[in-house]
Order: C-alpha cells, then structure tokens, then sequence
C-alpha cells in the first residue's frame, strides 16, 4: 500500500513525466513554426520586421514641464516650502553629506545646506550634476555658493524642470530612447540573468527554457517562469496582442526565429530595453529603461546602484505587481532574488552581491507629489495645436519649457481648494438659493516684468469641470476697473477734459449722471458716503460716488479707450457703468491691465511657452520677452503709488492683518448684488488676480475683501516667504512728498494727519499746510 506521502510523490512524478511529454509535443509545432518562417522569410514577417526596426519604431509623445527655478544669494532655502519643491523635482534628505545626485542636507551649525544637483539639460543650461554647499545667514538665506569639490565660487544655479504633462495619443505613454552603449552594463547582465540567461545562445526560440517553465510552473502551481525569450517578448510588444492562443504564440515564435537572422542580437536588445513596459504613471504607460530608472528612481540608468538595477529589472515580469511606490517589500524580495540570479551566473561577485543585498531601495517619492496643473497644461496645449500639427506633437518627442513655477502653482491649487470649502461653509444659504450650485474660483499669477505665467487655477475641481475661467468666463470686475479711472484722471497725457492730483478734493454724494437719454446713478457700499475725500481716499475705500464723479469729469470715451489701450477687450463700449465695472471681462484681461501697471508702464506680452526642444535637444522654437510701452513710467507709478495705499488703509487692508509684508499694491472688486467678487494685486515681481463666484451667476452675499482677498493673501504671502522683499522703484519725473491729509500742503511739524504722496514733477505742493504751519 501506498503511504500518503509516497503517493504525493508518485503523482508528482507522474506530472513531471506528463509535462515532458507536453514539452515533446511542442516541438514539432515549433519545428513547422521554423519552417513556416524560412519560407516567409522574404515575404510578410520580414517586410514587416524590417519596416519596424528601420523605420518609425515609436511615436515620442511630447513633454511638459515647468520652468527652471533659479537659486540665488538672499533666497531663502531652509523653509518648508523650498523642501517641498525638491520634493516635488525627486531630491531626497539625507544625514551624512550627499553622495549621490537628487540628495541634499541642511545642517544647523554651522548654518549649510548642501545640495548634489541632478543632471539636467535645458536649452540655455546644461547641467552636470554637481555637489554645492551653500552658506546660510541667521533667516535660513542663501549668503554664498560654492562647489563643494575646489571651493570655487558661483552666484546662482538651477533646479531643473518639473514634467507637468504630455501631449498623447488617445493611449498615452512615455518613452526616452538609449543607445545600448548608454544603458549600464550591470543593468543589461540583471536583465539577461532574469528574463533570457540563453538570449546569446538561442535563435530566438530557446526550447530548454520552455521546458524547464513548464516544470517549475507545475511544480510550484503557478506561474512563475514564462519561456519566452527576449526576442520572443519584444515581437510581442511590437506586433502582437496579448491574447493568449497558440496561434498568436507560434507567430510569435516564427517572427522571432526570422527577426534574430535579419538583425544582431545587439539591436534586438537595444530595441527590448527601450519598448519594454514597466508600469503606469496614472493613465500613462512608462515605457524602457531610462523612463523607468528616473520614475522610480529619480535618476537616470548609469546613476542607480547595483540593488536599483536588479529591482528594475525584476520589475519587467510585473511592473504594477512590483512597483517600488507602492509594494516596497515586495520589490525588495524580487530584487535579492534577481542580484542570486547574477551571482550565480557570475555577473557580480560576492562583496558586490552582500552589499547590495543589505542597501536600501532608496526610491524617489511617490508620484503623487508631482506637479498638478491641468488647467495650465490644457492652455499650453491649445497653444502649440495652433502651431504644429497633431501628430508632431504625439509622435517627435518634444520637450516643451514652461513658464509654470512649480511650487506657487500647487500653493495656488491649495489655497483656491481650502478657502473655497471654508467661504462655502459659511454662505450655506446663498449656495442653496443659487440652485446648489459649486462655489467657483480662478487664479492666475504672473510675473509682470516678463509676462511669464506662473501660475494658473481654472476653477475648484479640474476632474469636475474642465472649463478654464481665466480665459473663458467673463464676468464683471467690479471697482478692479477703478485703477484706469484713476490714470486717466492723473496720469501725464492728460487724457480726459478734466486733469486731477491724488490730493485734489472731490465730493462723495449720490451722482445723477445722465448719458444718452439715460440715467446711471451708483451708490456707494452700504450706501453710506462720506462728503469731500482726495483722490487718494476715494480708491483706497472704494467710494463708487467719488469715482464715478471723476469719471465724468474726465469723460467716458478717454477712459474706455485707455482701458482697451491697457489690454481689456476693444468691443468695450463707452458707457457710464463701466467706471464701477460694468463691462465683464476675463480674469487673464484683468492680469494684463494690472502688469501694465506693476512694470512701469511697459506691457509684457503673456508667455507659457518658453522653448521648444526636439530629442536631441536641438532648439525648435523659443521665445523671448516682448514688451511695448503703453503709458508713461511716470503714469504707473502714480497709480501703484495710489494702490499701495489701498493696502496700507483700505479695502486690501485685510492683507496685512493676515501677515503678508511684501510691498504690494492691489484692488478689490465687487460686481452689482455681490455676484463676483474680485482681487487684482502685485508686489514688483509677483501679480496674481482672484475670482470667486458661482458659474450661474447668483448672489454669495460677499464682496471682494471677504471671498477673493483672502485667497490672494494666501497665495502670495505663501508664493514669497523665501522670497527677498523689493521696493517698488521711483521712476525719473516724479516727486514724493509729506502731506498734510486735510489741506493738501507740505506737512510740517504740527500736522497730525500726513500721508506720503506721490506726484509728477511740477505739480507738487509749492506751500507748507496753511492749517498747521506758516507759508
């Protein structure tokens, strides 16, 4: 009688005699798969395989990125938000000096923060992966740059690009082609160790594997050795679904028996490690070694460690199964399986296989702290579809250099998300009678002295709704349009029928003004007004009576045609409500007429797009900073002079009460029944405007300092903290002066109530203040 276990055995054994004559019964299929590709061999298969390995072997889909960030003297690099930014780019912190390209560490004392920088390459730098140490002050600011190997010092550098997304074919994927002599050797011996041993043994169909699969496979009762060779692998990927017949394998046999007699094993290889698949970041398949090596690694193939190169490798039979991100543990037992599979066939020997055994998997941080910016990635897109077609931009591989800072535009998403759900929390009775609609922002920040977008939010939820309101909504900007009242009625050229200065008194009373056969007459907020003001005081609280007065004095048409001339729509018509902002205009519209004033006058064109590069990093197009002049320097001044003041002890006021300390001028704005709500803003570096509303328009019941001011505030005092501050700078032709508030003159010792004003050289007060002070 058979014992159990004996009985075990025998049935093993009979199964293992079983599969062997499976394994013989292969082969005469296998035999006619050769015959039938010796008879092809001049014919379909060939024709096909040479086509692909001479021809167009992939479609290169092309790459987004972001800008370059620079890092300079006076920055300040040990805050939070300088670490999440190497987050995002792949650095890692580590504790002893970095070694190793994407590692950094800040010490305390002596106060030194040294960065070894990834390699990178990007149309006017190139970047060779070098360790910087950088002296600090006592605020954590960069005080000095040094290389770290011979001392020398340099007085700014680069963190490279950040990848932001892609222009795709409907199944998107990524791939960087190498050359074979380009991948590390080790990497080629791991892959080879694991997925082919035979691959410079066989002809394409090794039938010692197959067999040997089919044991280890009954064996274990499951899967866990394929058979099939690289070669086999690769005219899968290439030609082939994934359907599992034996018609679709005896093809696969065939073709790969006719592809290792027309071309070398080298290019066979070549080609394998560039198409393999090797896991998904997000809907995109990453594809070959090299994207492979910098998504799970940071790093490019000749710069990861033996462990590194036995995971990626082990990685090829499950990239999902065995994602690094995702199933450390599990990656690192494939790994050390892979590193006894090269020891054994003698690739590495036994230091470099204990070593590598005990090293850490050191894996770059997950995707999901990549840089997010659909919004701006959709607008970038549509630009470049008006340049090249379609299937240039899917198919050669462009990288496409950005404006977008890659830290201010996750601050951006971040504060539009949490002030948003707190606003809603709030009005909970407006949200109900707008008809439950989603409260709504858009943000767009630039940097006025170039045009350069920084950042760019086109509403709460991109996943709900891909409508960009930064270009696409109009809306009415409310007291944001006062600014181009105020310069028509200051300003050198003297545009209107009526000349002001910020000190000149005007009366805040409820206005008739009647145009065309038509009355307009605007009240102020609450409606409460406040007899005679200055000029200055009408723009910092926002008084809609004093305005629209001077408005009419000046007269509509002058100001309608400098709004236009500053960068609104020119279908604007000339009529009395625009003043106070009747007009709806885009947020974009509202960013360029504020840049105007913020660089001196001067209309830096917008710019997303940087550069374009091909594969071999050759310039394709690349744009410069365009600027005209639309007003006086002068004229500007006098306006930011005016809106920093608004700041200081008006209706922006709120700003400074929450800590952002930068010098900044900026406008809120509120449309009619508090339907939009609007703050437009800028230091000398920095312009950001804020919308918040509902999509259908309705009433939220708050005006522009309580629902879009704050957001502001946040972005910027956020966008800046490592950020030096900078004056605004006083241009040639105009005069500041202590004024008494009351009188309009000098201000002498007795006066209590004085304001620093701006004015342009000829037109400022010539007397002390008769109410405090003699002549």
């Amino acid at each position: 009688m058979t014992t159990p276990k004996r009985r075990k055995r025998g049935r093993k054994a009979s199964l293992v005699r079983g599969l062997l004559s499976v394994s013989l019964l292969l082969v005469p299929p296998l035999l006619a798969a050769s015959a039938l590709a010796a008879w092809l061999e001049f014919g379909e298969i060939e024709r096909t395989l040479t086509e692909k390995f001479n021809g167009r072997r992939w479609d290169f889909p092309s790459k987004i990125y972001s800008d370059a960030y620079p890092v300079y003297p006076g920055l300040r690099v040990g805050s939070e938000s300088f670490r999440r930014r190497l987050a995002r780019l792949g650095y890692r912190a580590v504790r002893a000096e970095p070694a190793r390209r994407g590692e950094y560490r800040l010490t305390r004392e002596p106060a030194v923060f040294e960065i070894y920088l990834n390699s990178f390459e990007y149309p006017s730098t190139r970047e060779r992966g070098r360790l910087l140490r950088m002296e600090l002050d006592g605020l954590a600011r960069v005080a000095r740059i040094v290389e770290a190997g011979d001392g020398h010092e340099i007085y700014h550098f680069f963190l490279e690009p950040g990848q932001i997304g892609g222009v795709h074919t409907d199944e998107p994927e990524e791939r960087r082609e190498m050359t074979l002599d380009e991948v590390p050797v080790a990497l080629v011996r791991a892959v080879l160790a694991v997925e082919d041993k035979r691959f410079f043994e066989h002809e394409g169909v090794d039938l010692r594997a197959l067999a040997r699969a089919m044991v280890v496979n009954v064996r274990s009762g499951e899967v866990r050795q394929g058979g099939s060779t690289l070669t086999q692998q690769l005219m899968k990927n290439f030609f082939l679904t994934p359907e599992r017949s034996m018609s679709r394998k005896l093809r696969e046999a065939a073709m790969a028996m006719v592809a290792e007699r027309r071309f070398s094993k080298l290019e066979i290889l070549e080609n394998y490690l560039n198409e393999i698949y090797l896991g998904q970041k997000g809907s995109t398949a990453i594809h070959g070694v090299w994207e492979a090596s910098r998504f799970y690694f940071g790093r490019e193939p000749t710069e990861l460690s033996l462990g590194q190169v036995a995971a990626l490798a082990g990685a090829i039979r499950a990239p999902n199964y065995y994602c690094p991100h995702r199933h450390p543990e599990r990656v690192i037992g494939r790994r050390d399986l892979v590193l006894g599979l090269m020891y054994e066939q003698g690739d590495i020997d036994v230091g470099e296989y204990e070593t590598a055994l005990n090293s850490p998997l050191d894996a770059a941080p997950s995707p999901q702290q990549a840089i997010e910016a659909p919004y701006f990635v959709d607008f970038v897109r549509g630009e470049l579809l008006g340049r090249y077609p379609s299937e240039v931009l899917t198919g050669e591989g462009y990288r496409i250099f950005t404006s977008l800072d890659g830290e201010m535009q996750a601050i951006a998403e971040e504060v539009v998300s949490e002030n948003l759900a707190e606003i809603e929390a709030d009005i909970g009775e407006a949200v109900e009678a707008s008809g439950g609609q989603t409260l709504q922002a858009a943000l767009v920040a630039l940097n006025p002295r170039t045009g350069e977008i920084r950042a760019m939010v086109g509403g709460r939820d991109y996943g709900e709704s891909q409508f960009n309101r930064v270009i696409e909504s109009r809306r009415q900007p409310g007291s944001t349009f006062k600014p181009i009242v105020m310069l028509a009625a200051l300003g050198s050229e003297q545009v209107g029928n009526v000349h002001y200065l910020p000190t000149t008194k005007v009366i805040d009373e409820r206005i008739v003004w009647k145009y065309e056969g038509k009355v307009w007459s605007p009240s102020n907020y609450e409606d409460r007004f406040y007899g005679e003001v200055t000029v200055r005081e009408a723009i910092e609280h926002s008084l809609n009576s004093a305005t629209a007065r001077i408005a009419r004095d000046v007269g509509i048409r002058p100001i309608r045609d400098l709004a236009v001339r500053l960068g609104m729509d020119e279908k604007m018509l000339a009529f009395p409500a625009i003043v106070l902002g009747g007009w709806a205009v885009p947020p974009f519209d509202l960013a360029k007429v504020f840049g105007v004033m913020a660089n001196g006058g001067l209309a830096a064109s917008p710019l997303s797009v940087k550069k374009v590069v091909d594969r071999k990093n050759a310039m394709v197009e690349g744009h410069r900073v365009e600027m005209k002049k639309v007003i006086p320097s002068t004229d500007a001044y006098l306006i930011t002079h005016l809106l920093a003041g608004v700041m200081e002890r008006g209706t922006g006021a709120v700003a400074r009460r929450k800590g952002f300390k930068h010098p900044a001028a900026g406008k809120t704005g509120t449309s009619n029944d508090y339907k939009d709500a609007w703050f437009a803003g800028y230091t000398p570096d920095l312009l950001a405007v804020v919308w918040v509303g509902f999509d259908r328009s309705a009433s939220m019941g708050l005006a522009g300092s309580e629902a879009a001011l704050p957001i502001w505030t946040d972005f910027m005092r956020r966008a800046l903290a490592d950020h030096p501050h900078t004056s605004f700078d006083v241009p040639e032709g105009i005069v500041l002066l202590d004024v008494d508030k009351n009188s309009g003159g000098r201000a002498v010792v007795g006066c209590s109530d004085v304001v620093r004003e701006a004015f342009l050289v000829g037109e400022e007060p010539r007397t002390n203040c008769p109410l405090h002070g003699a002549f």
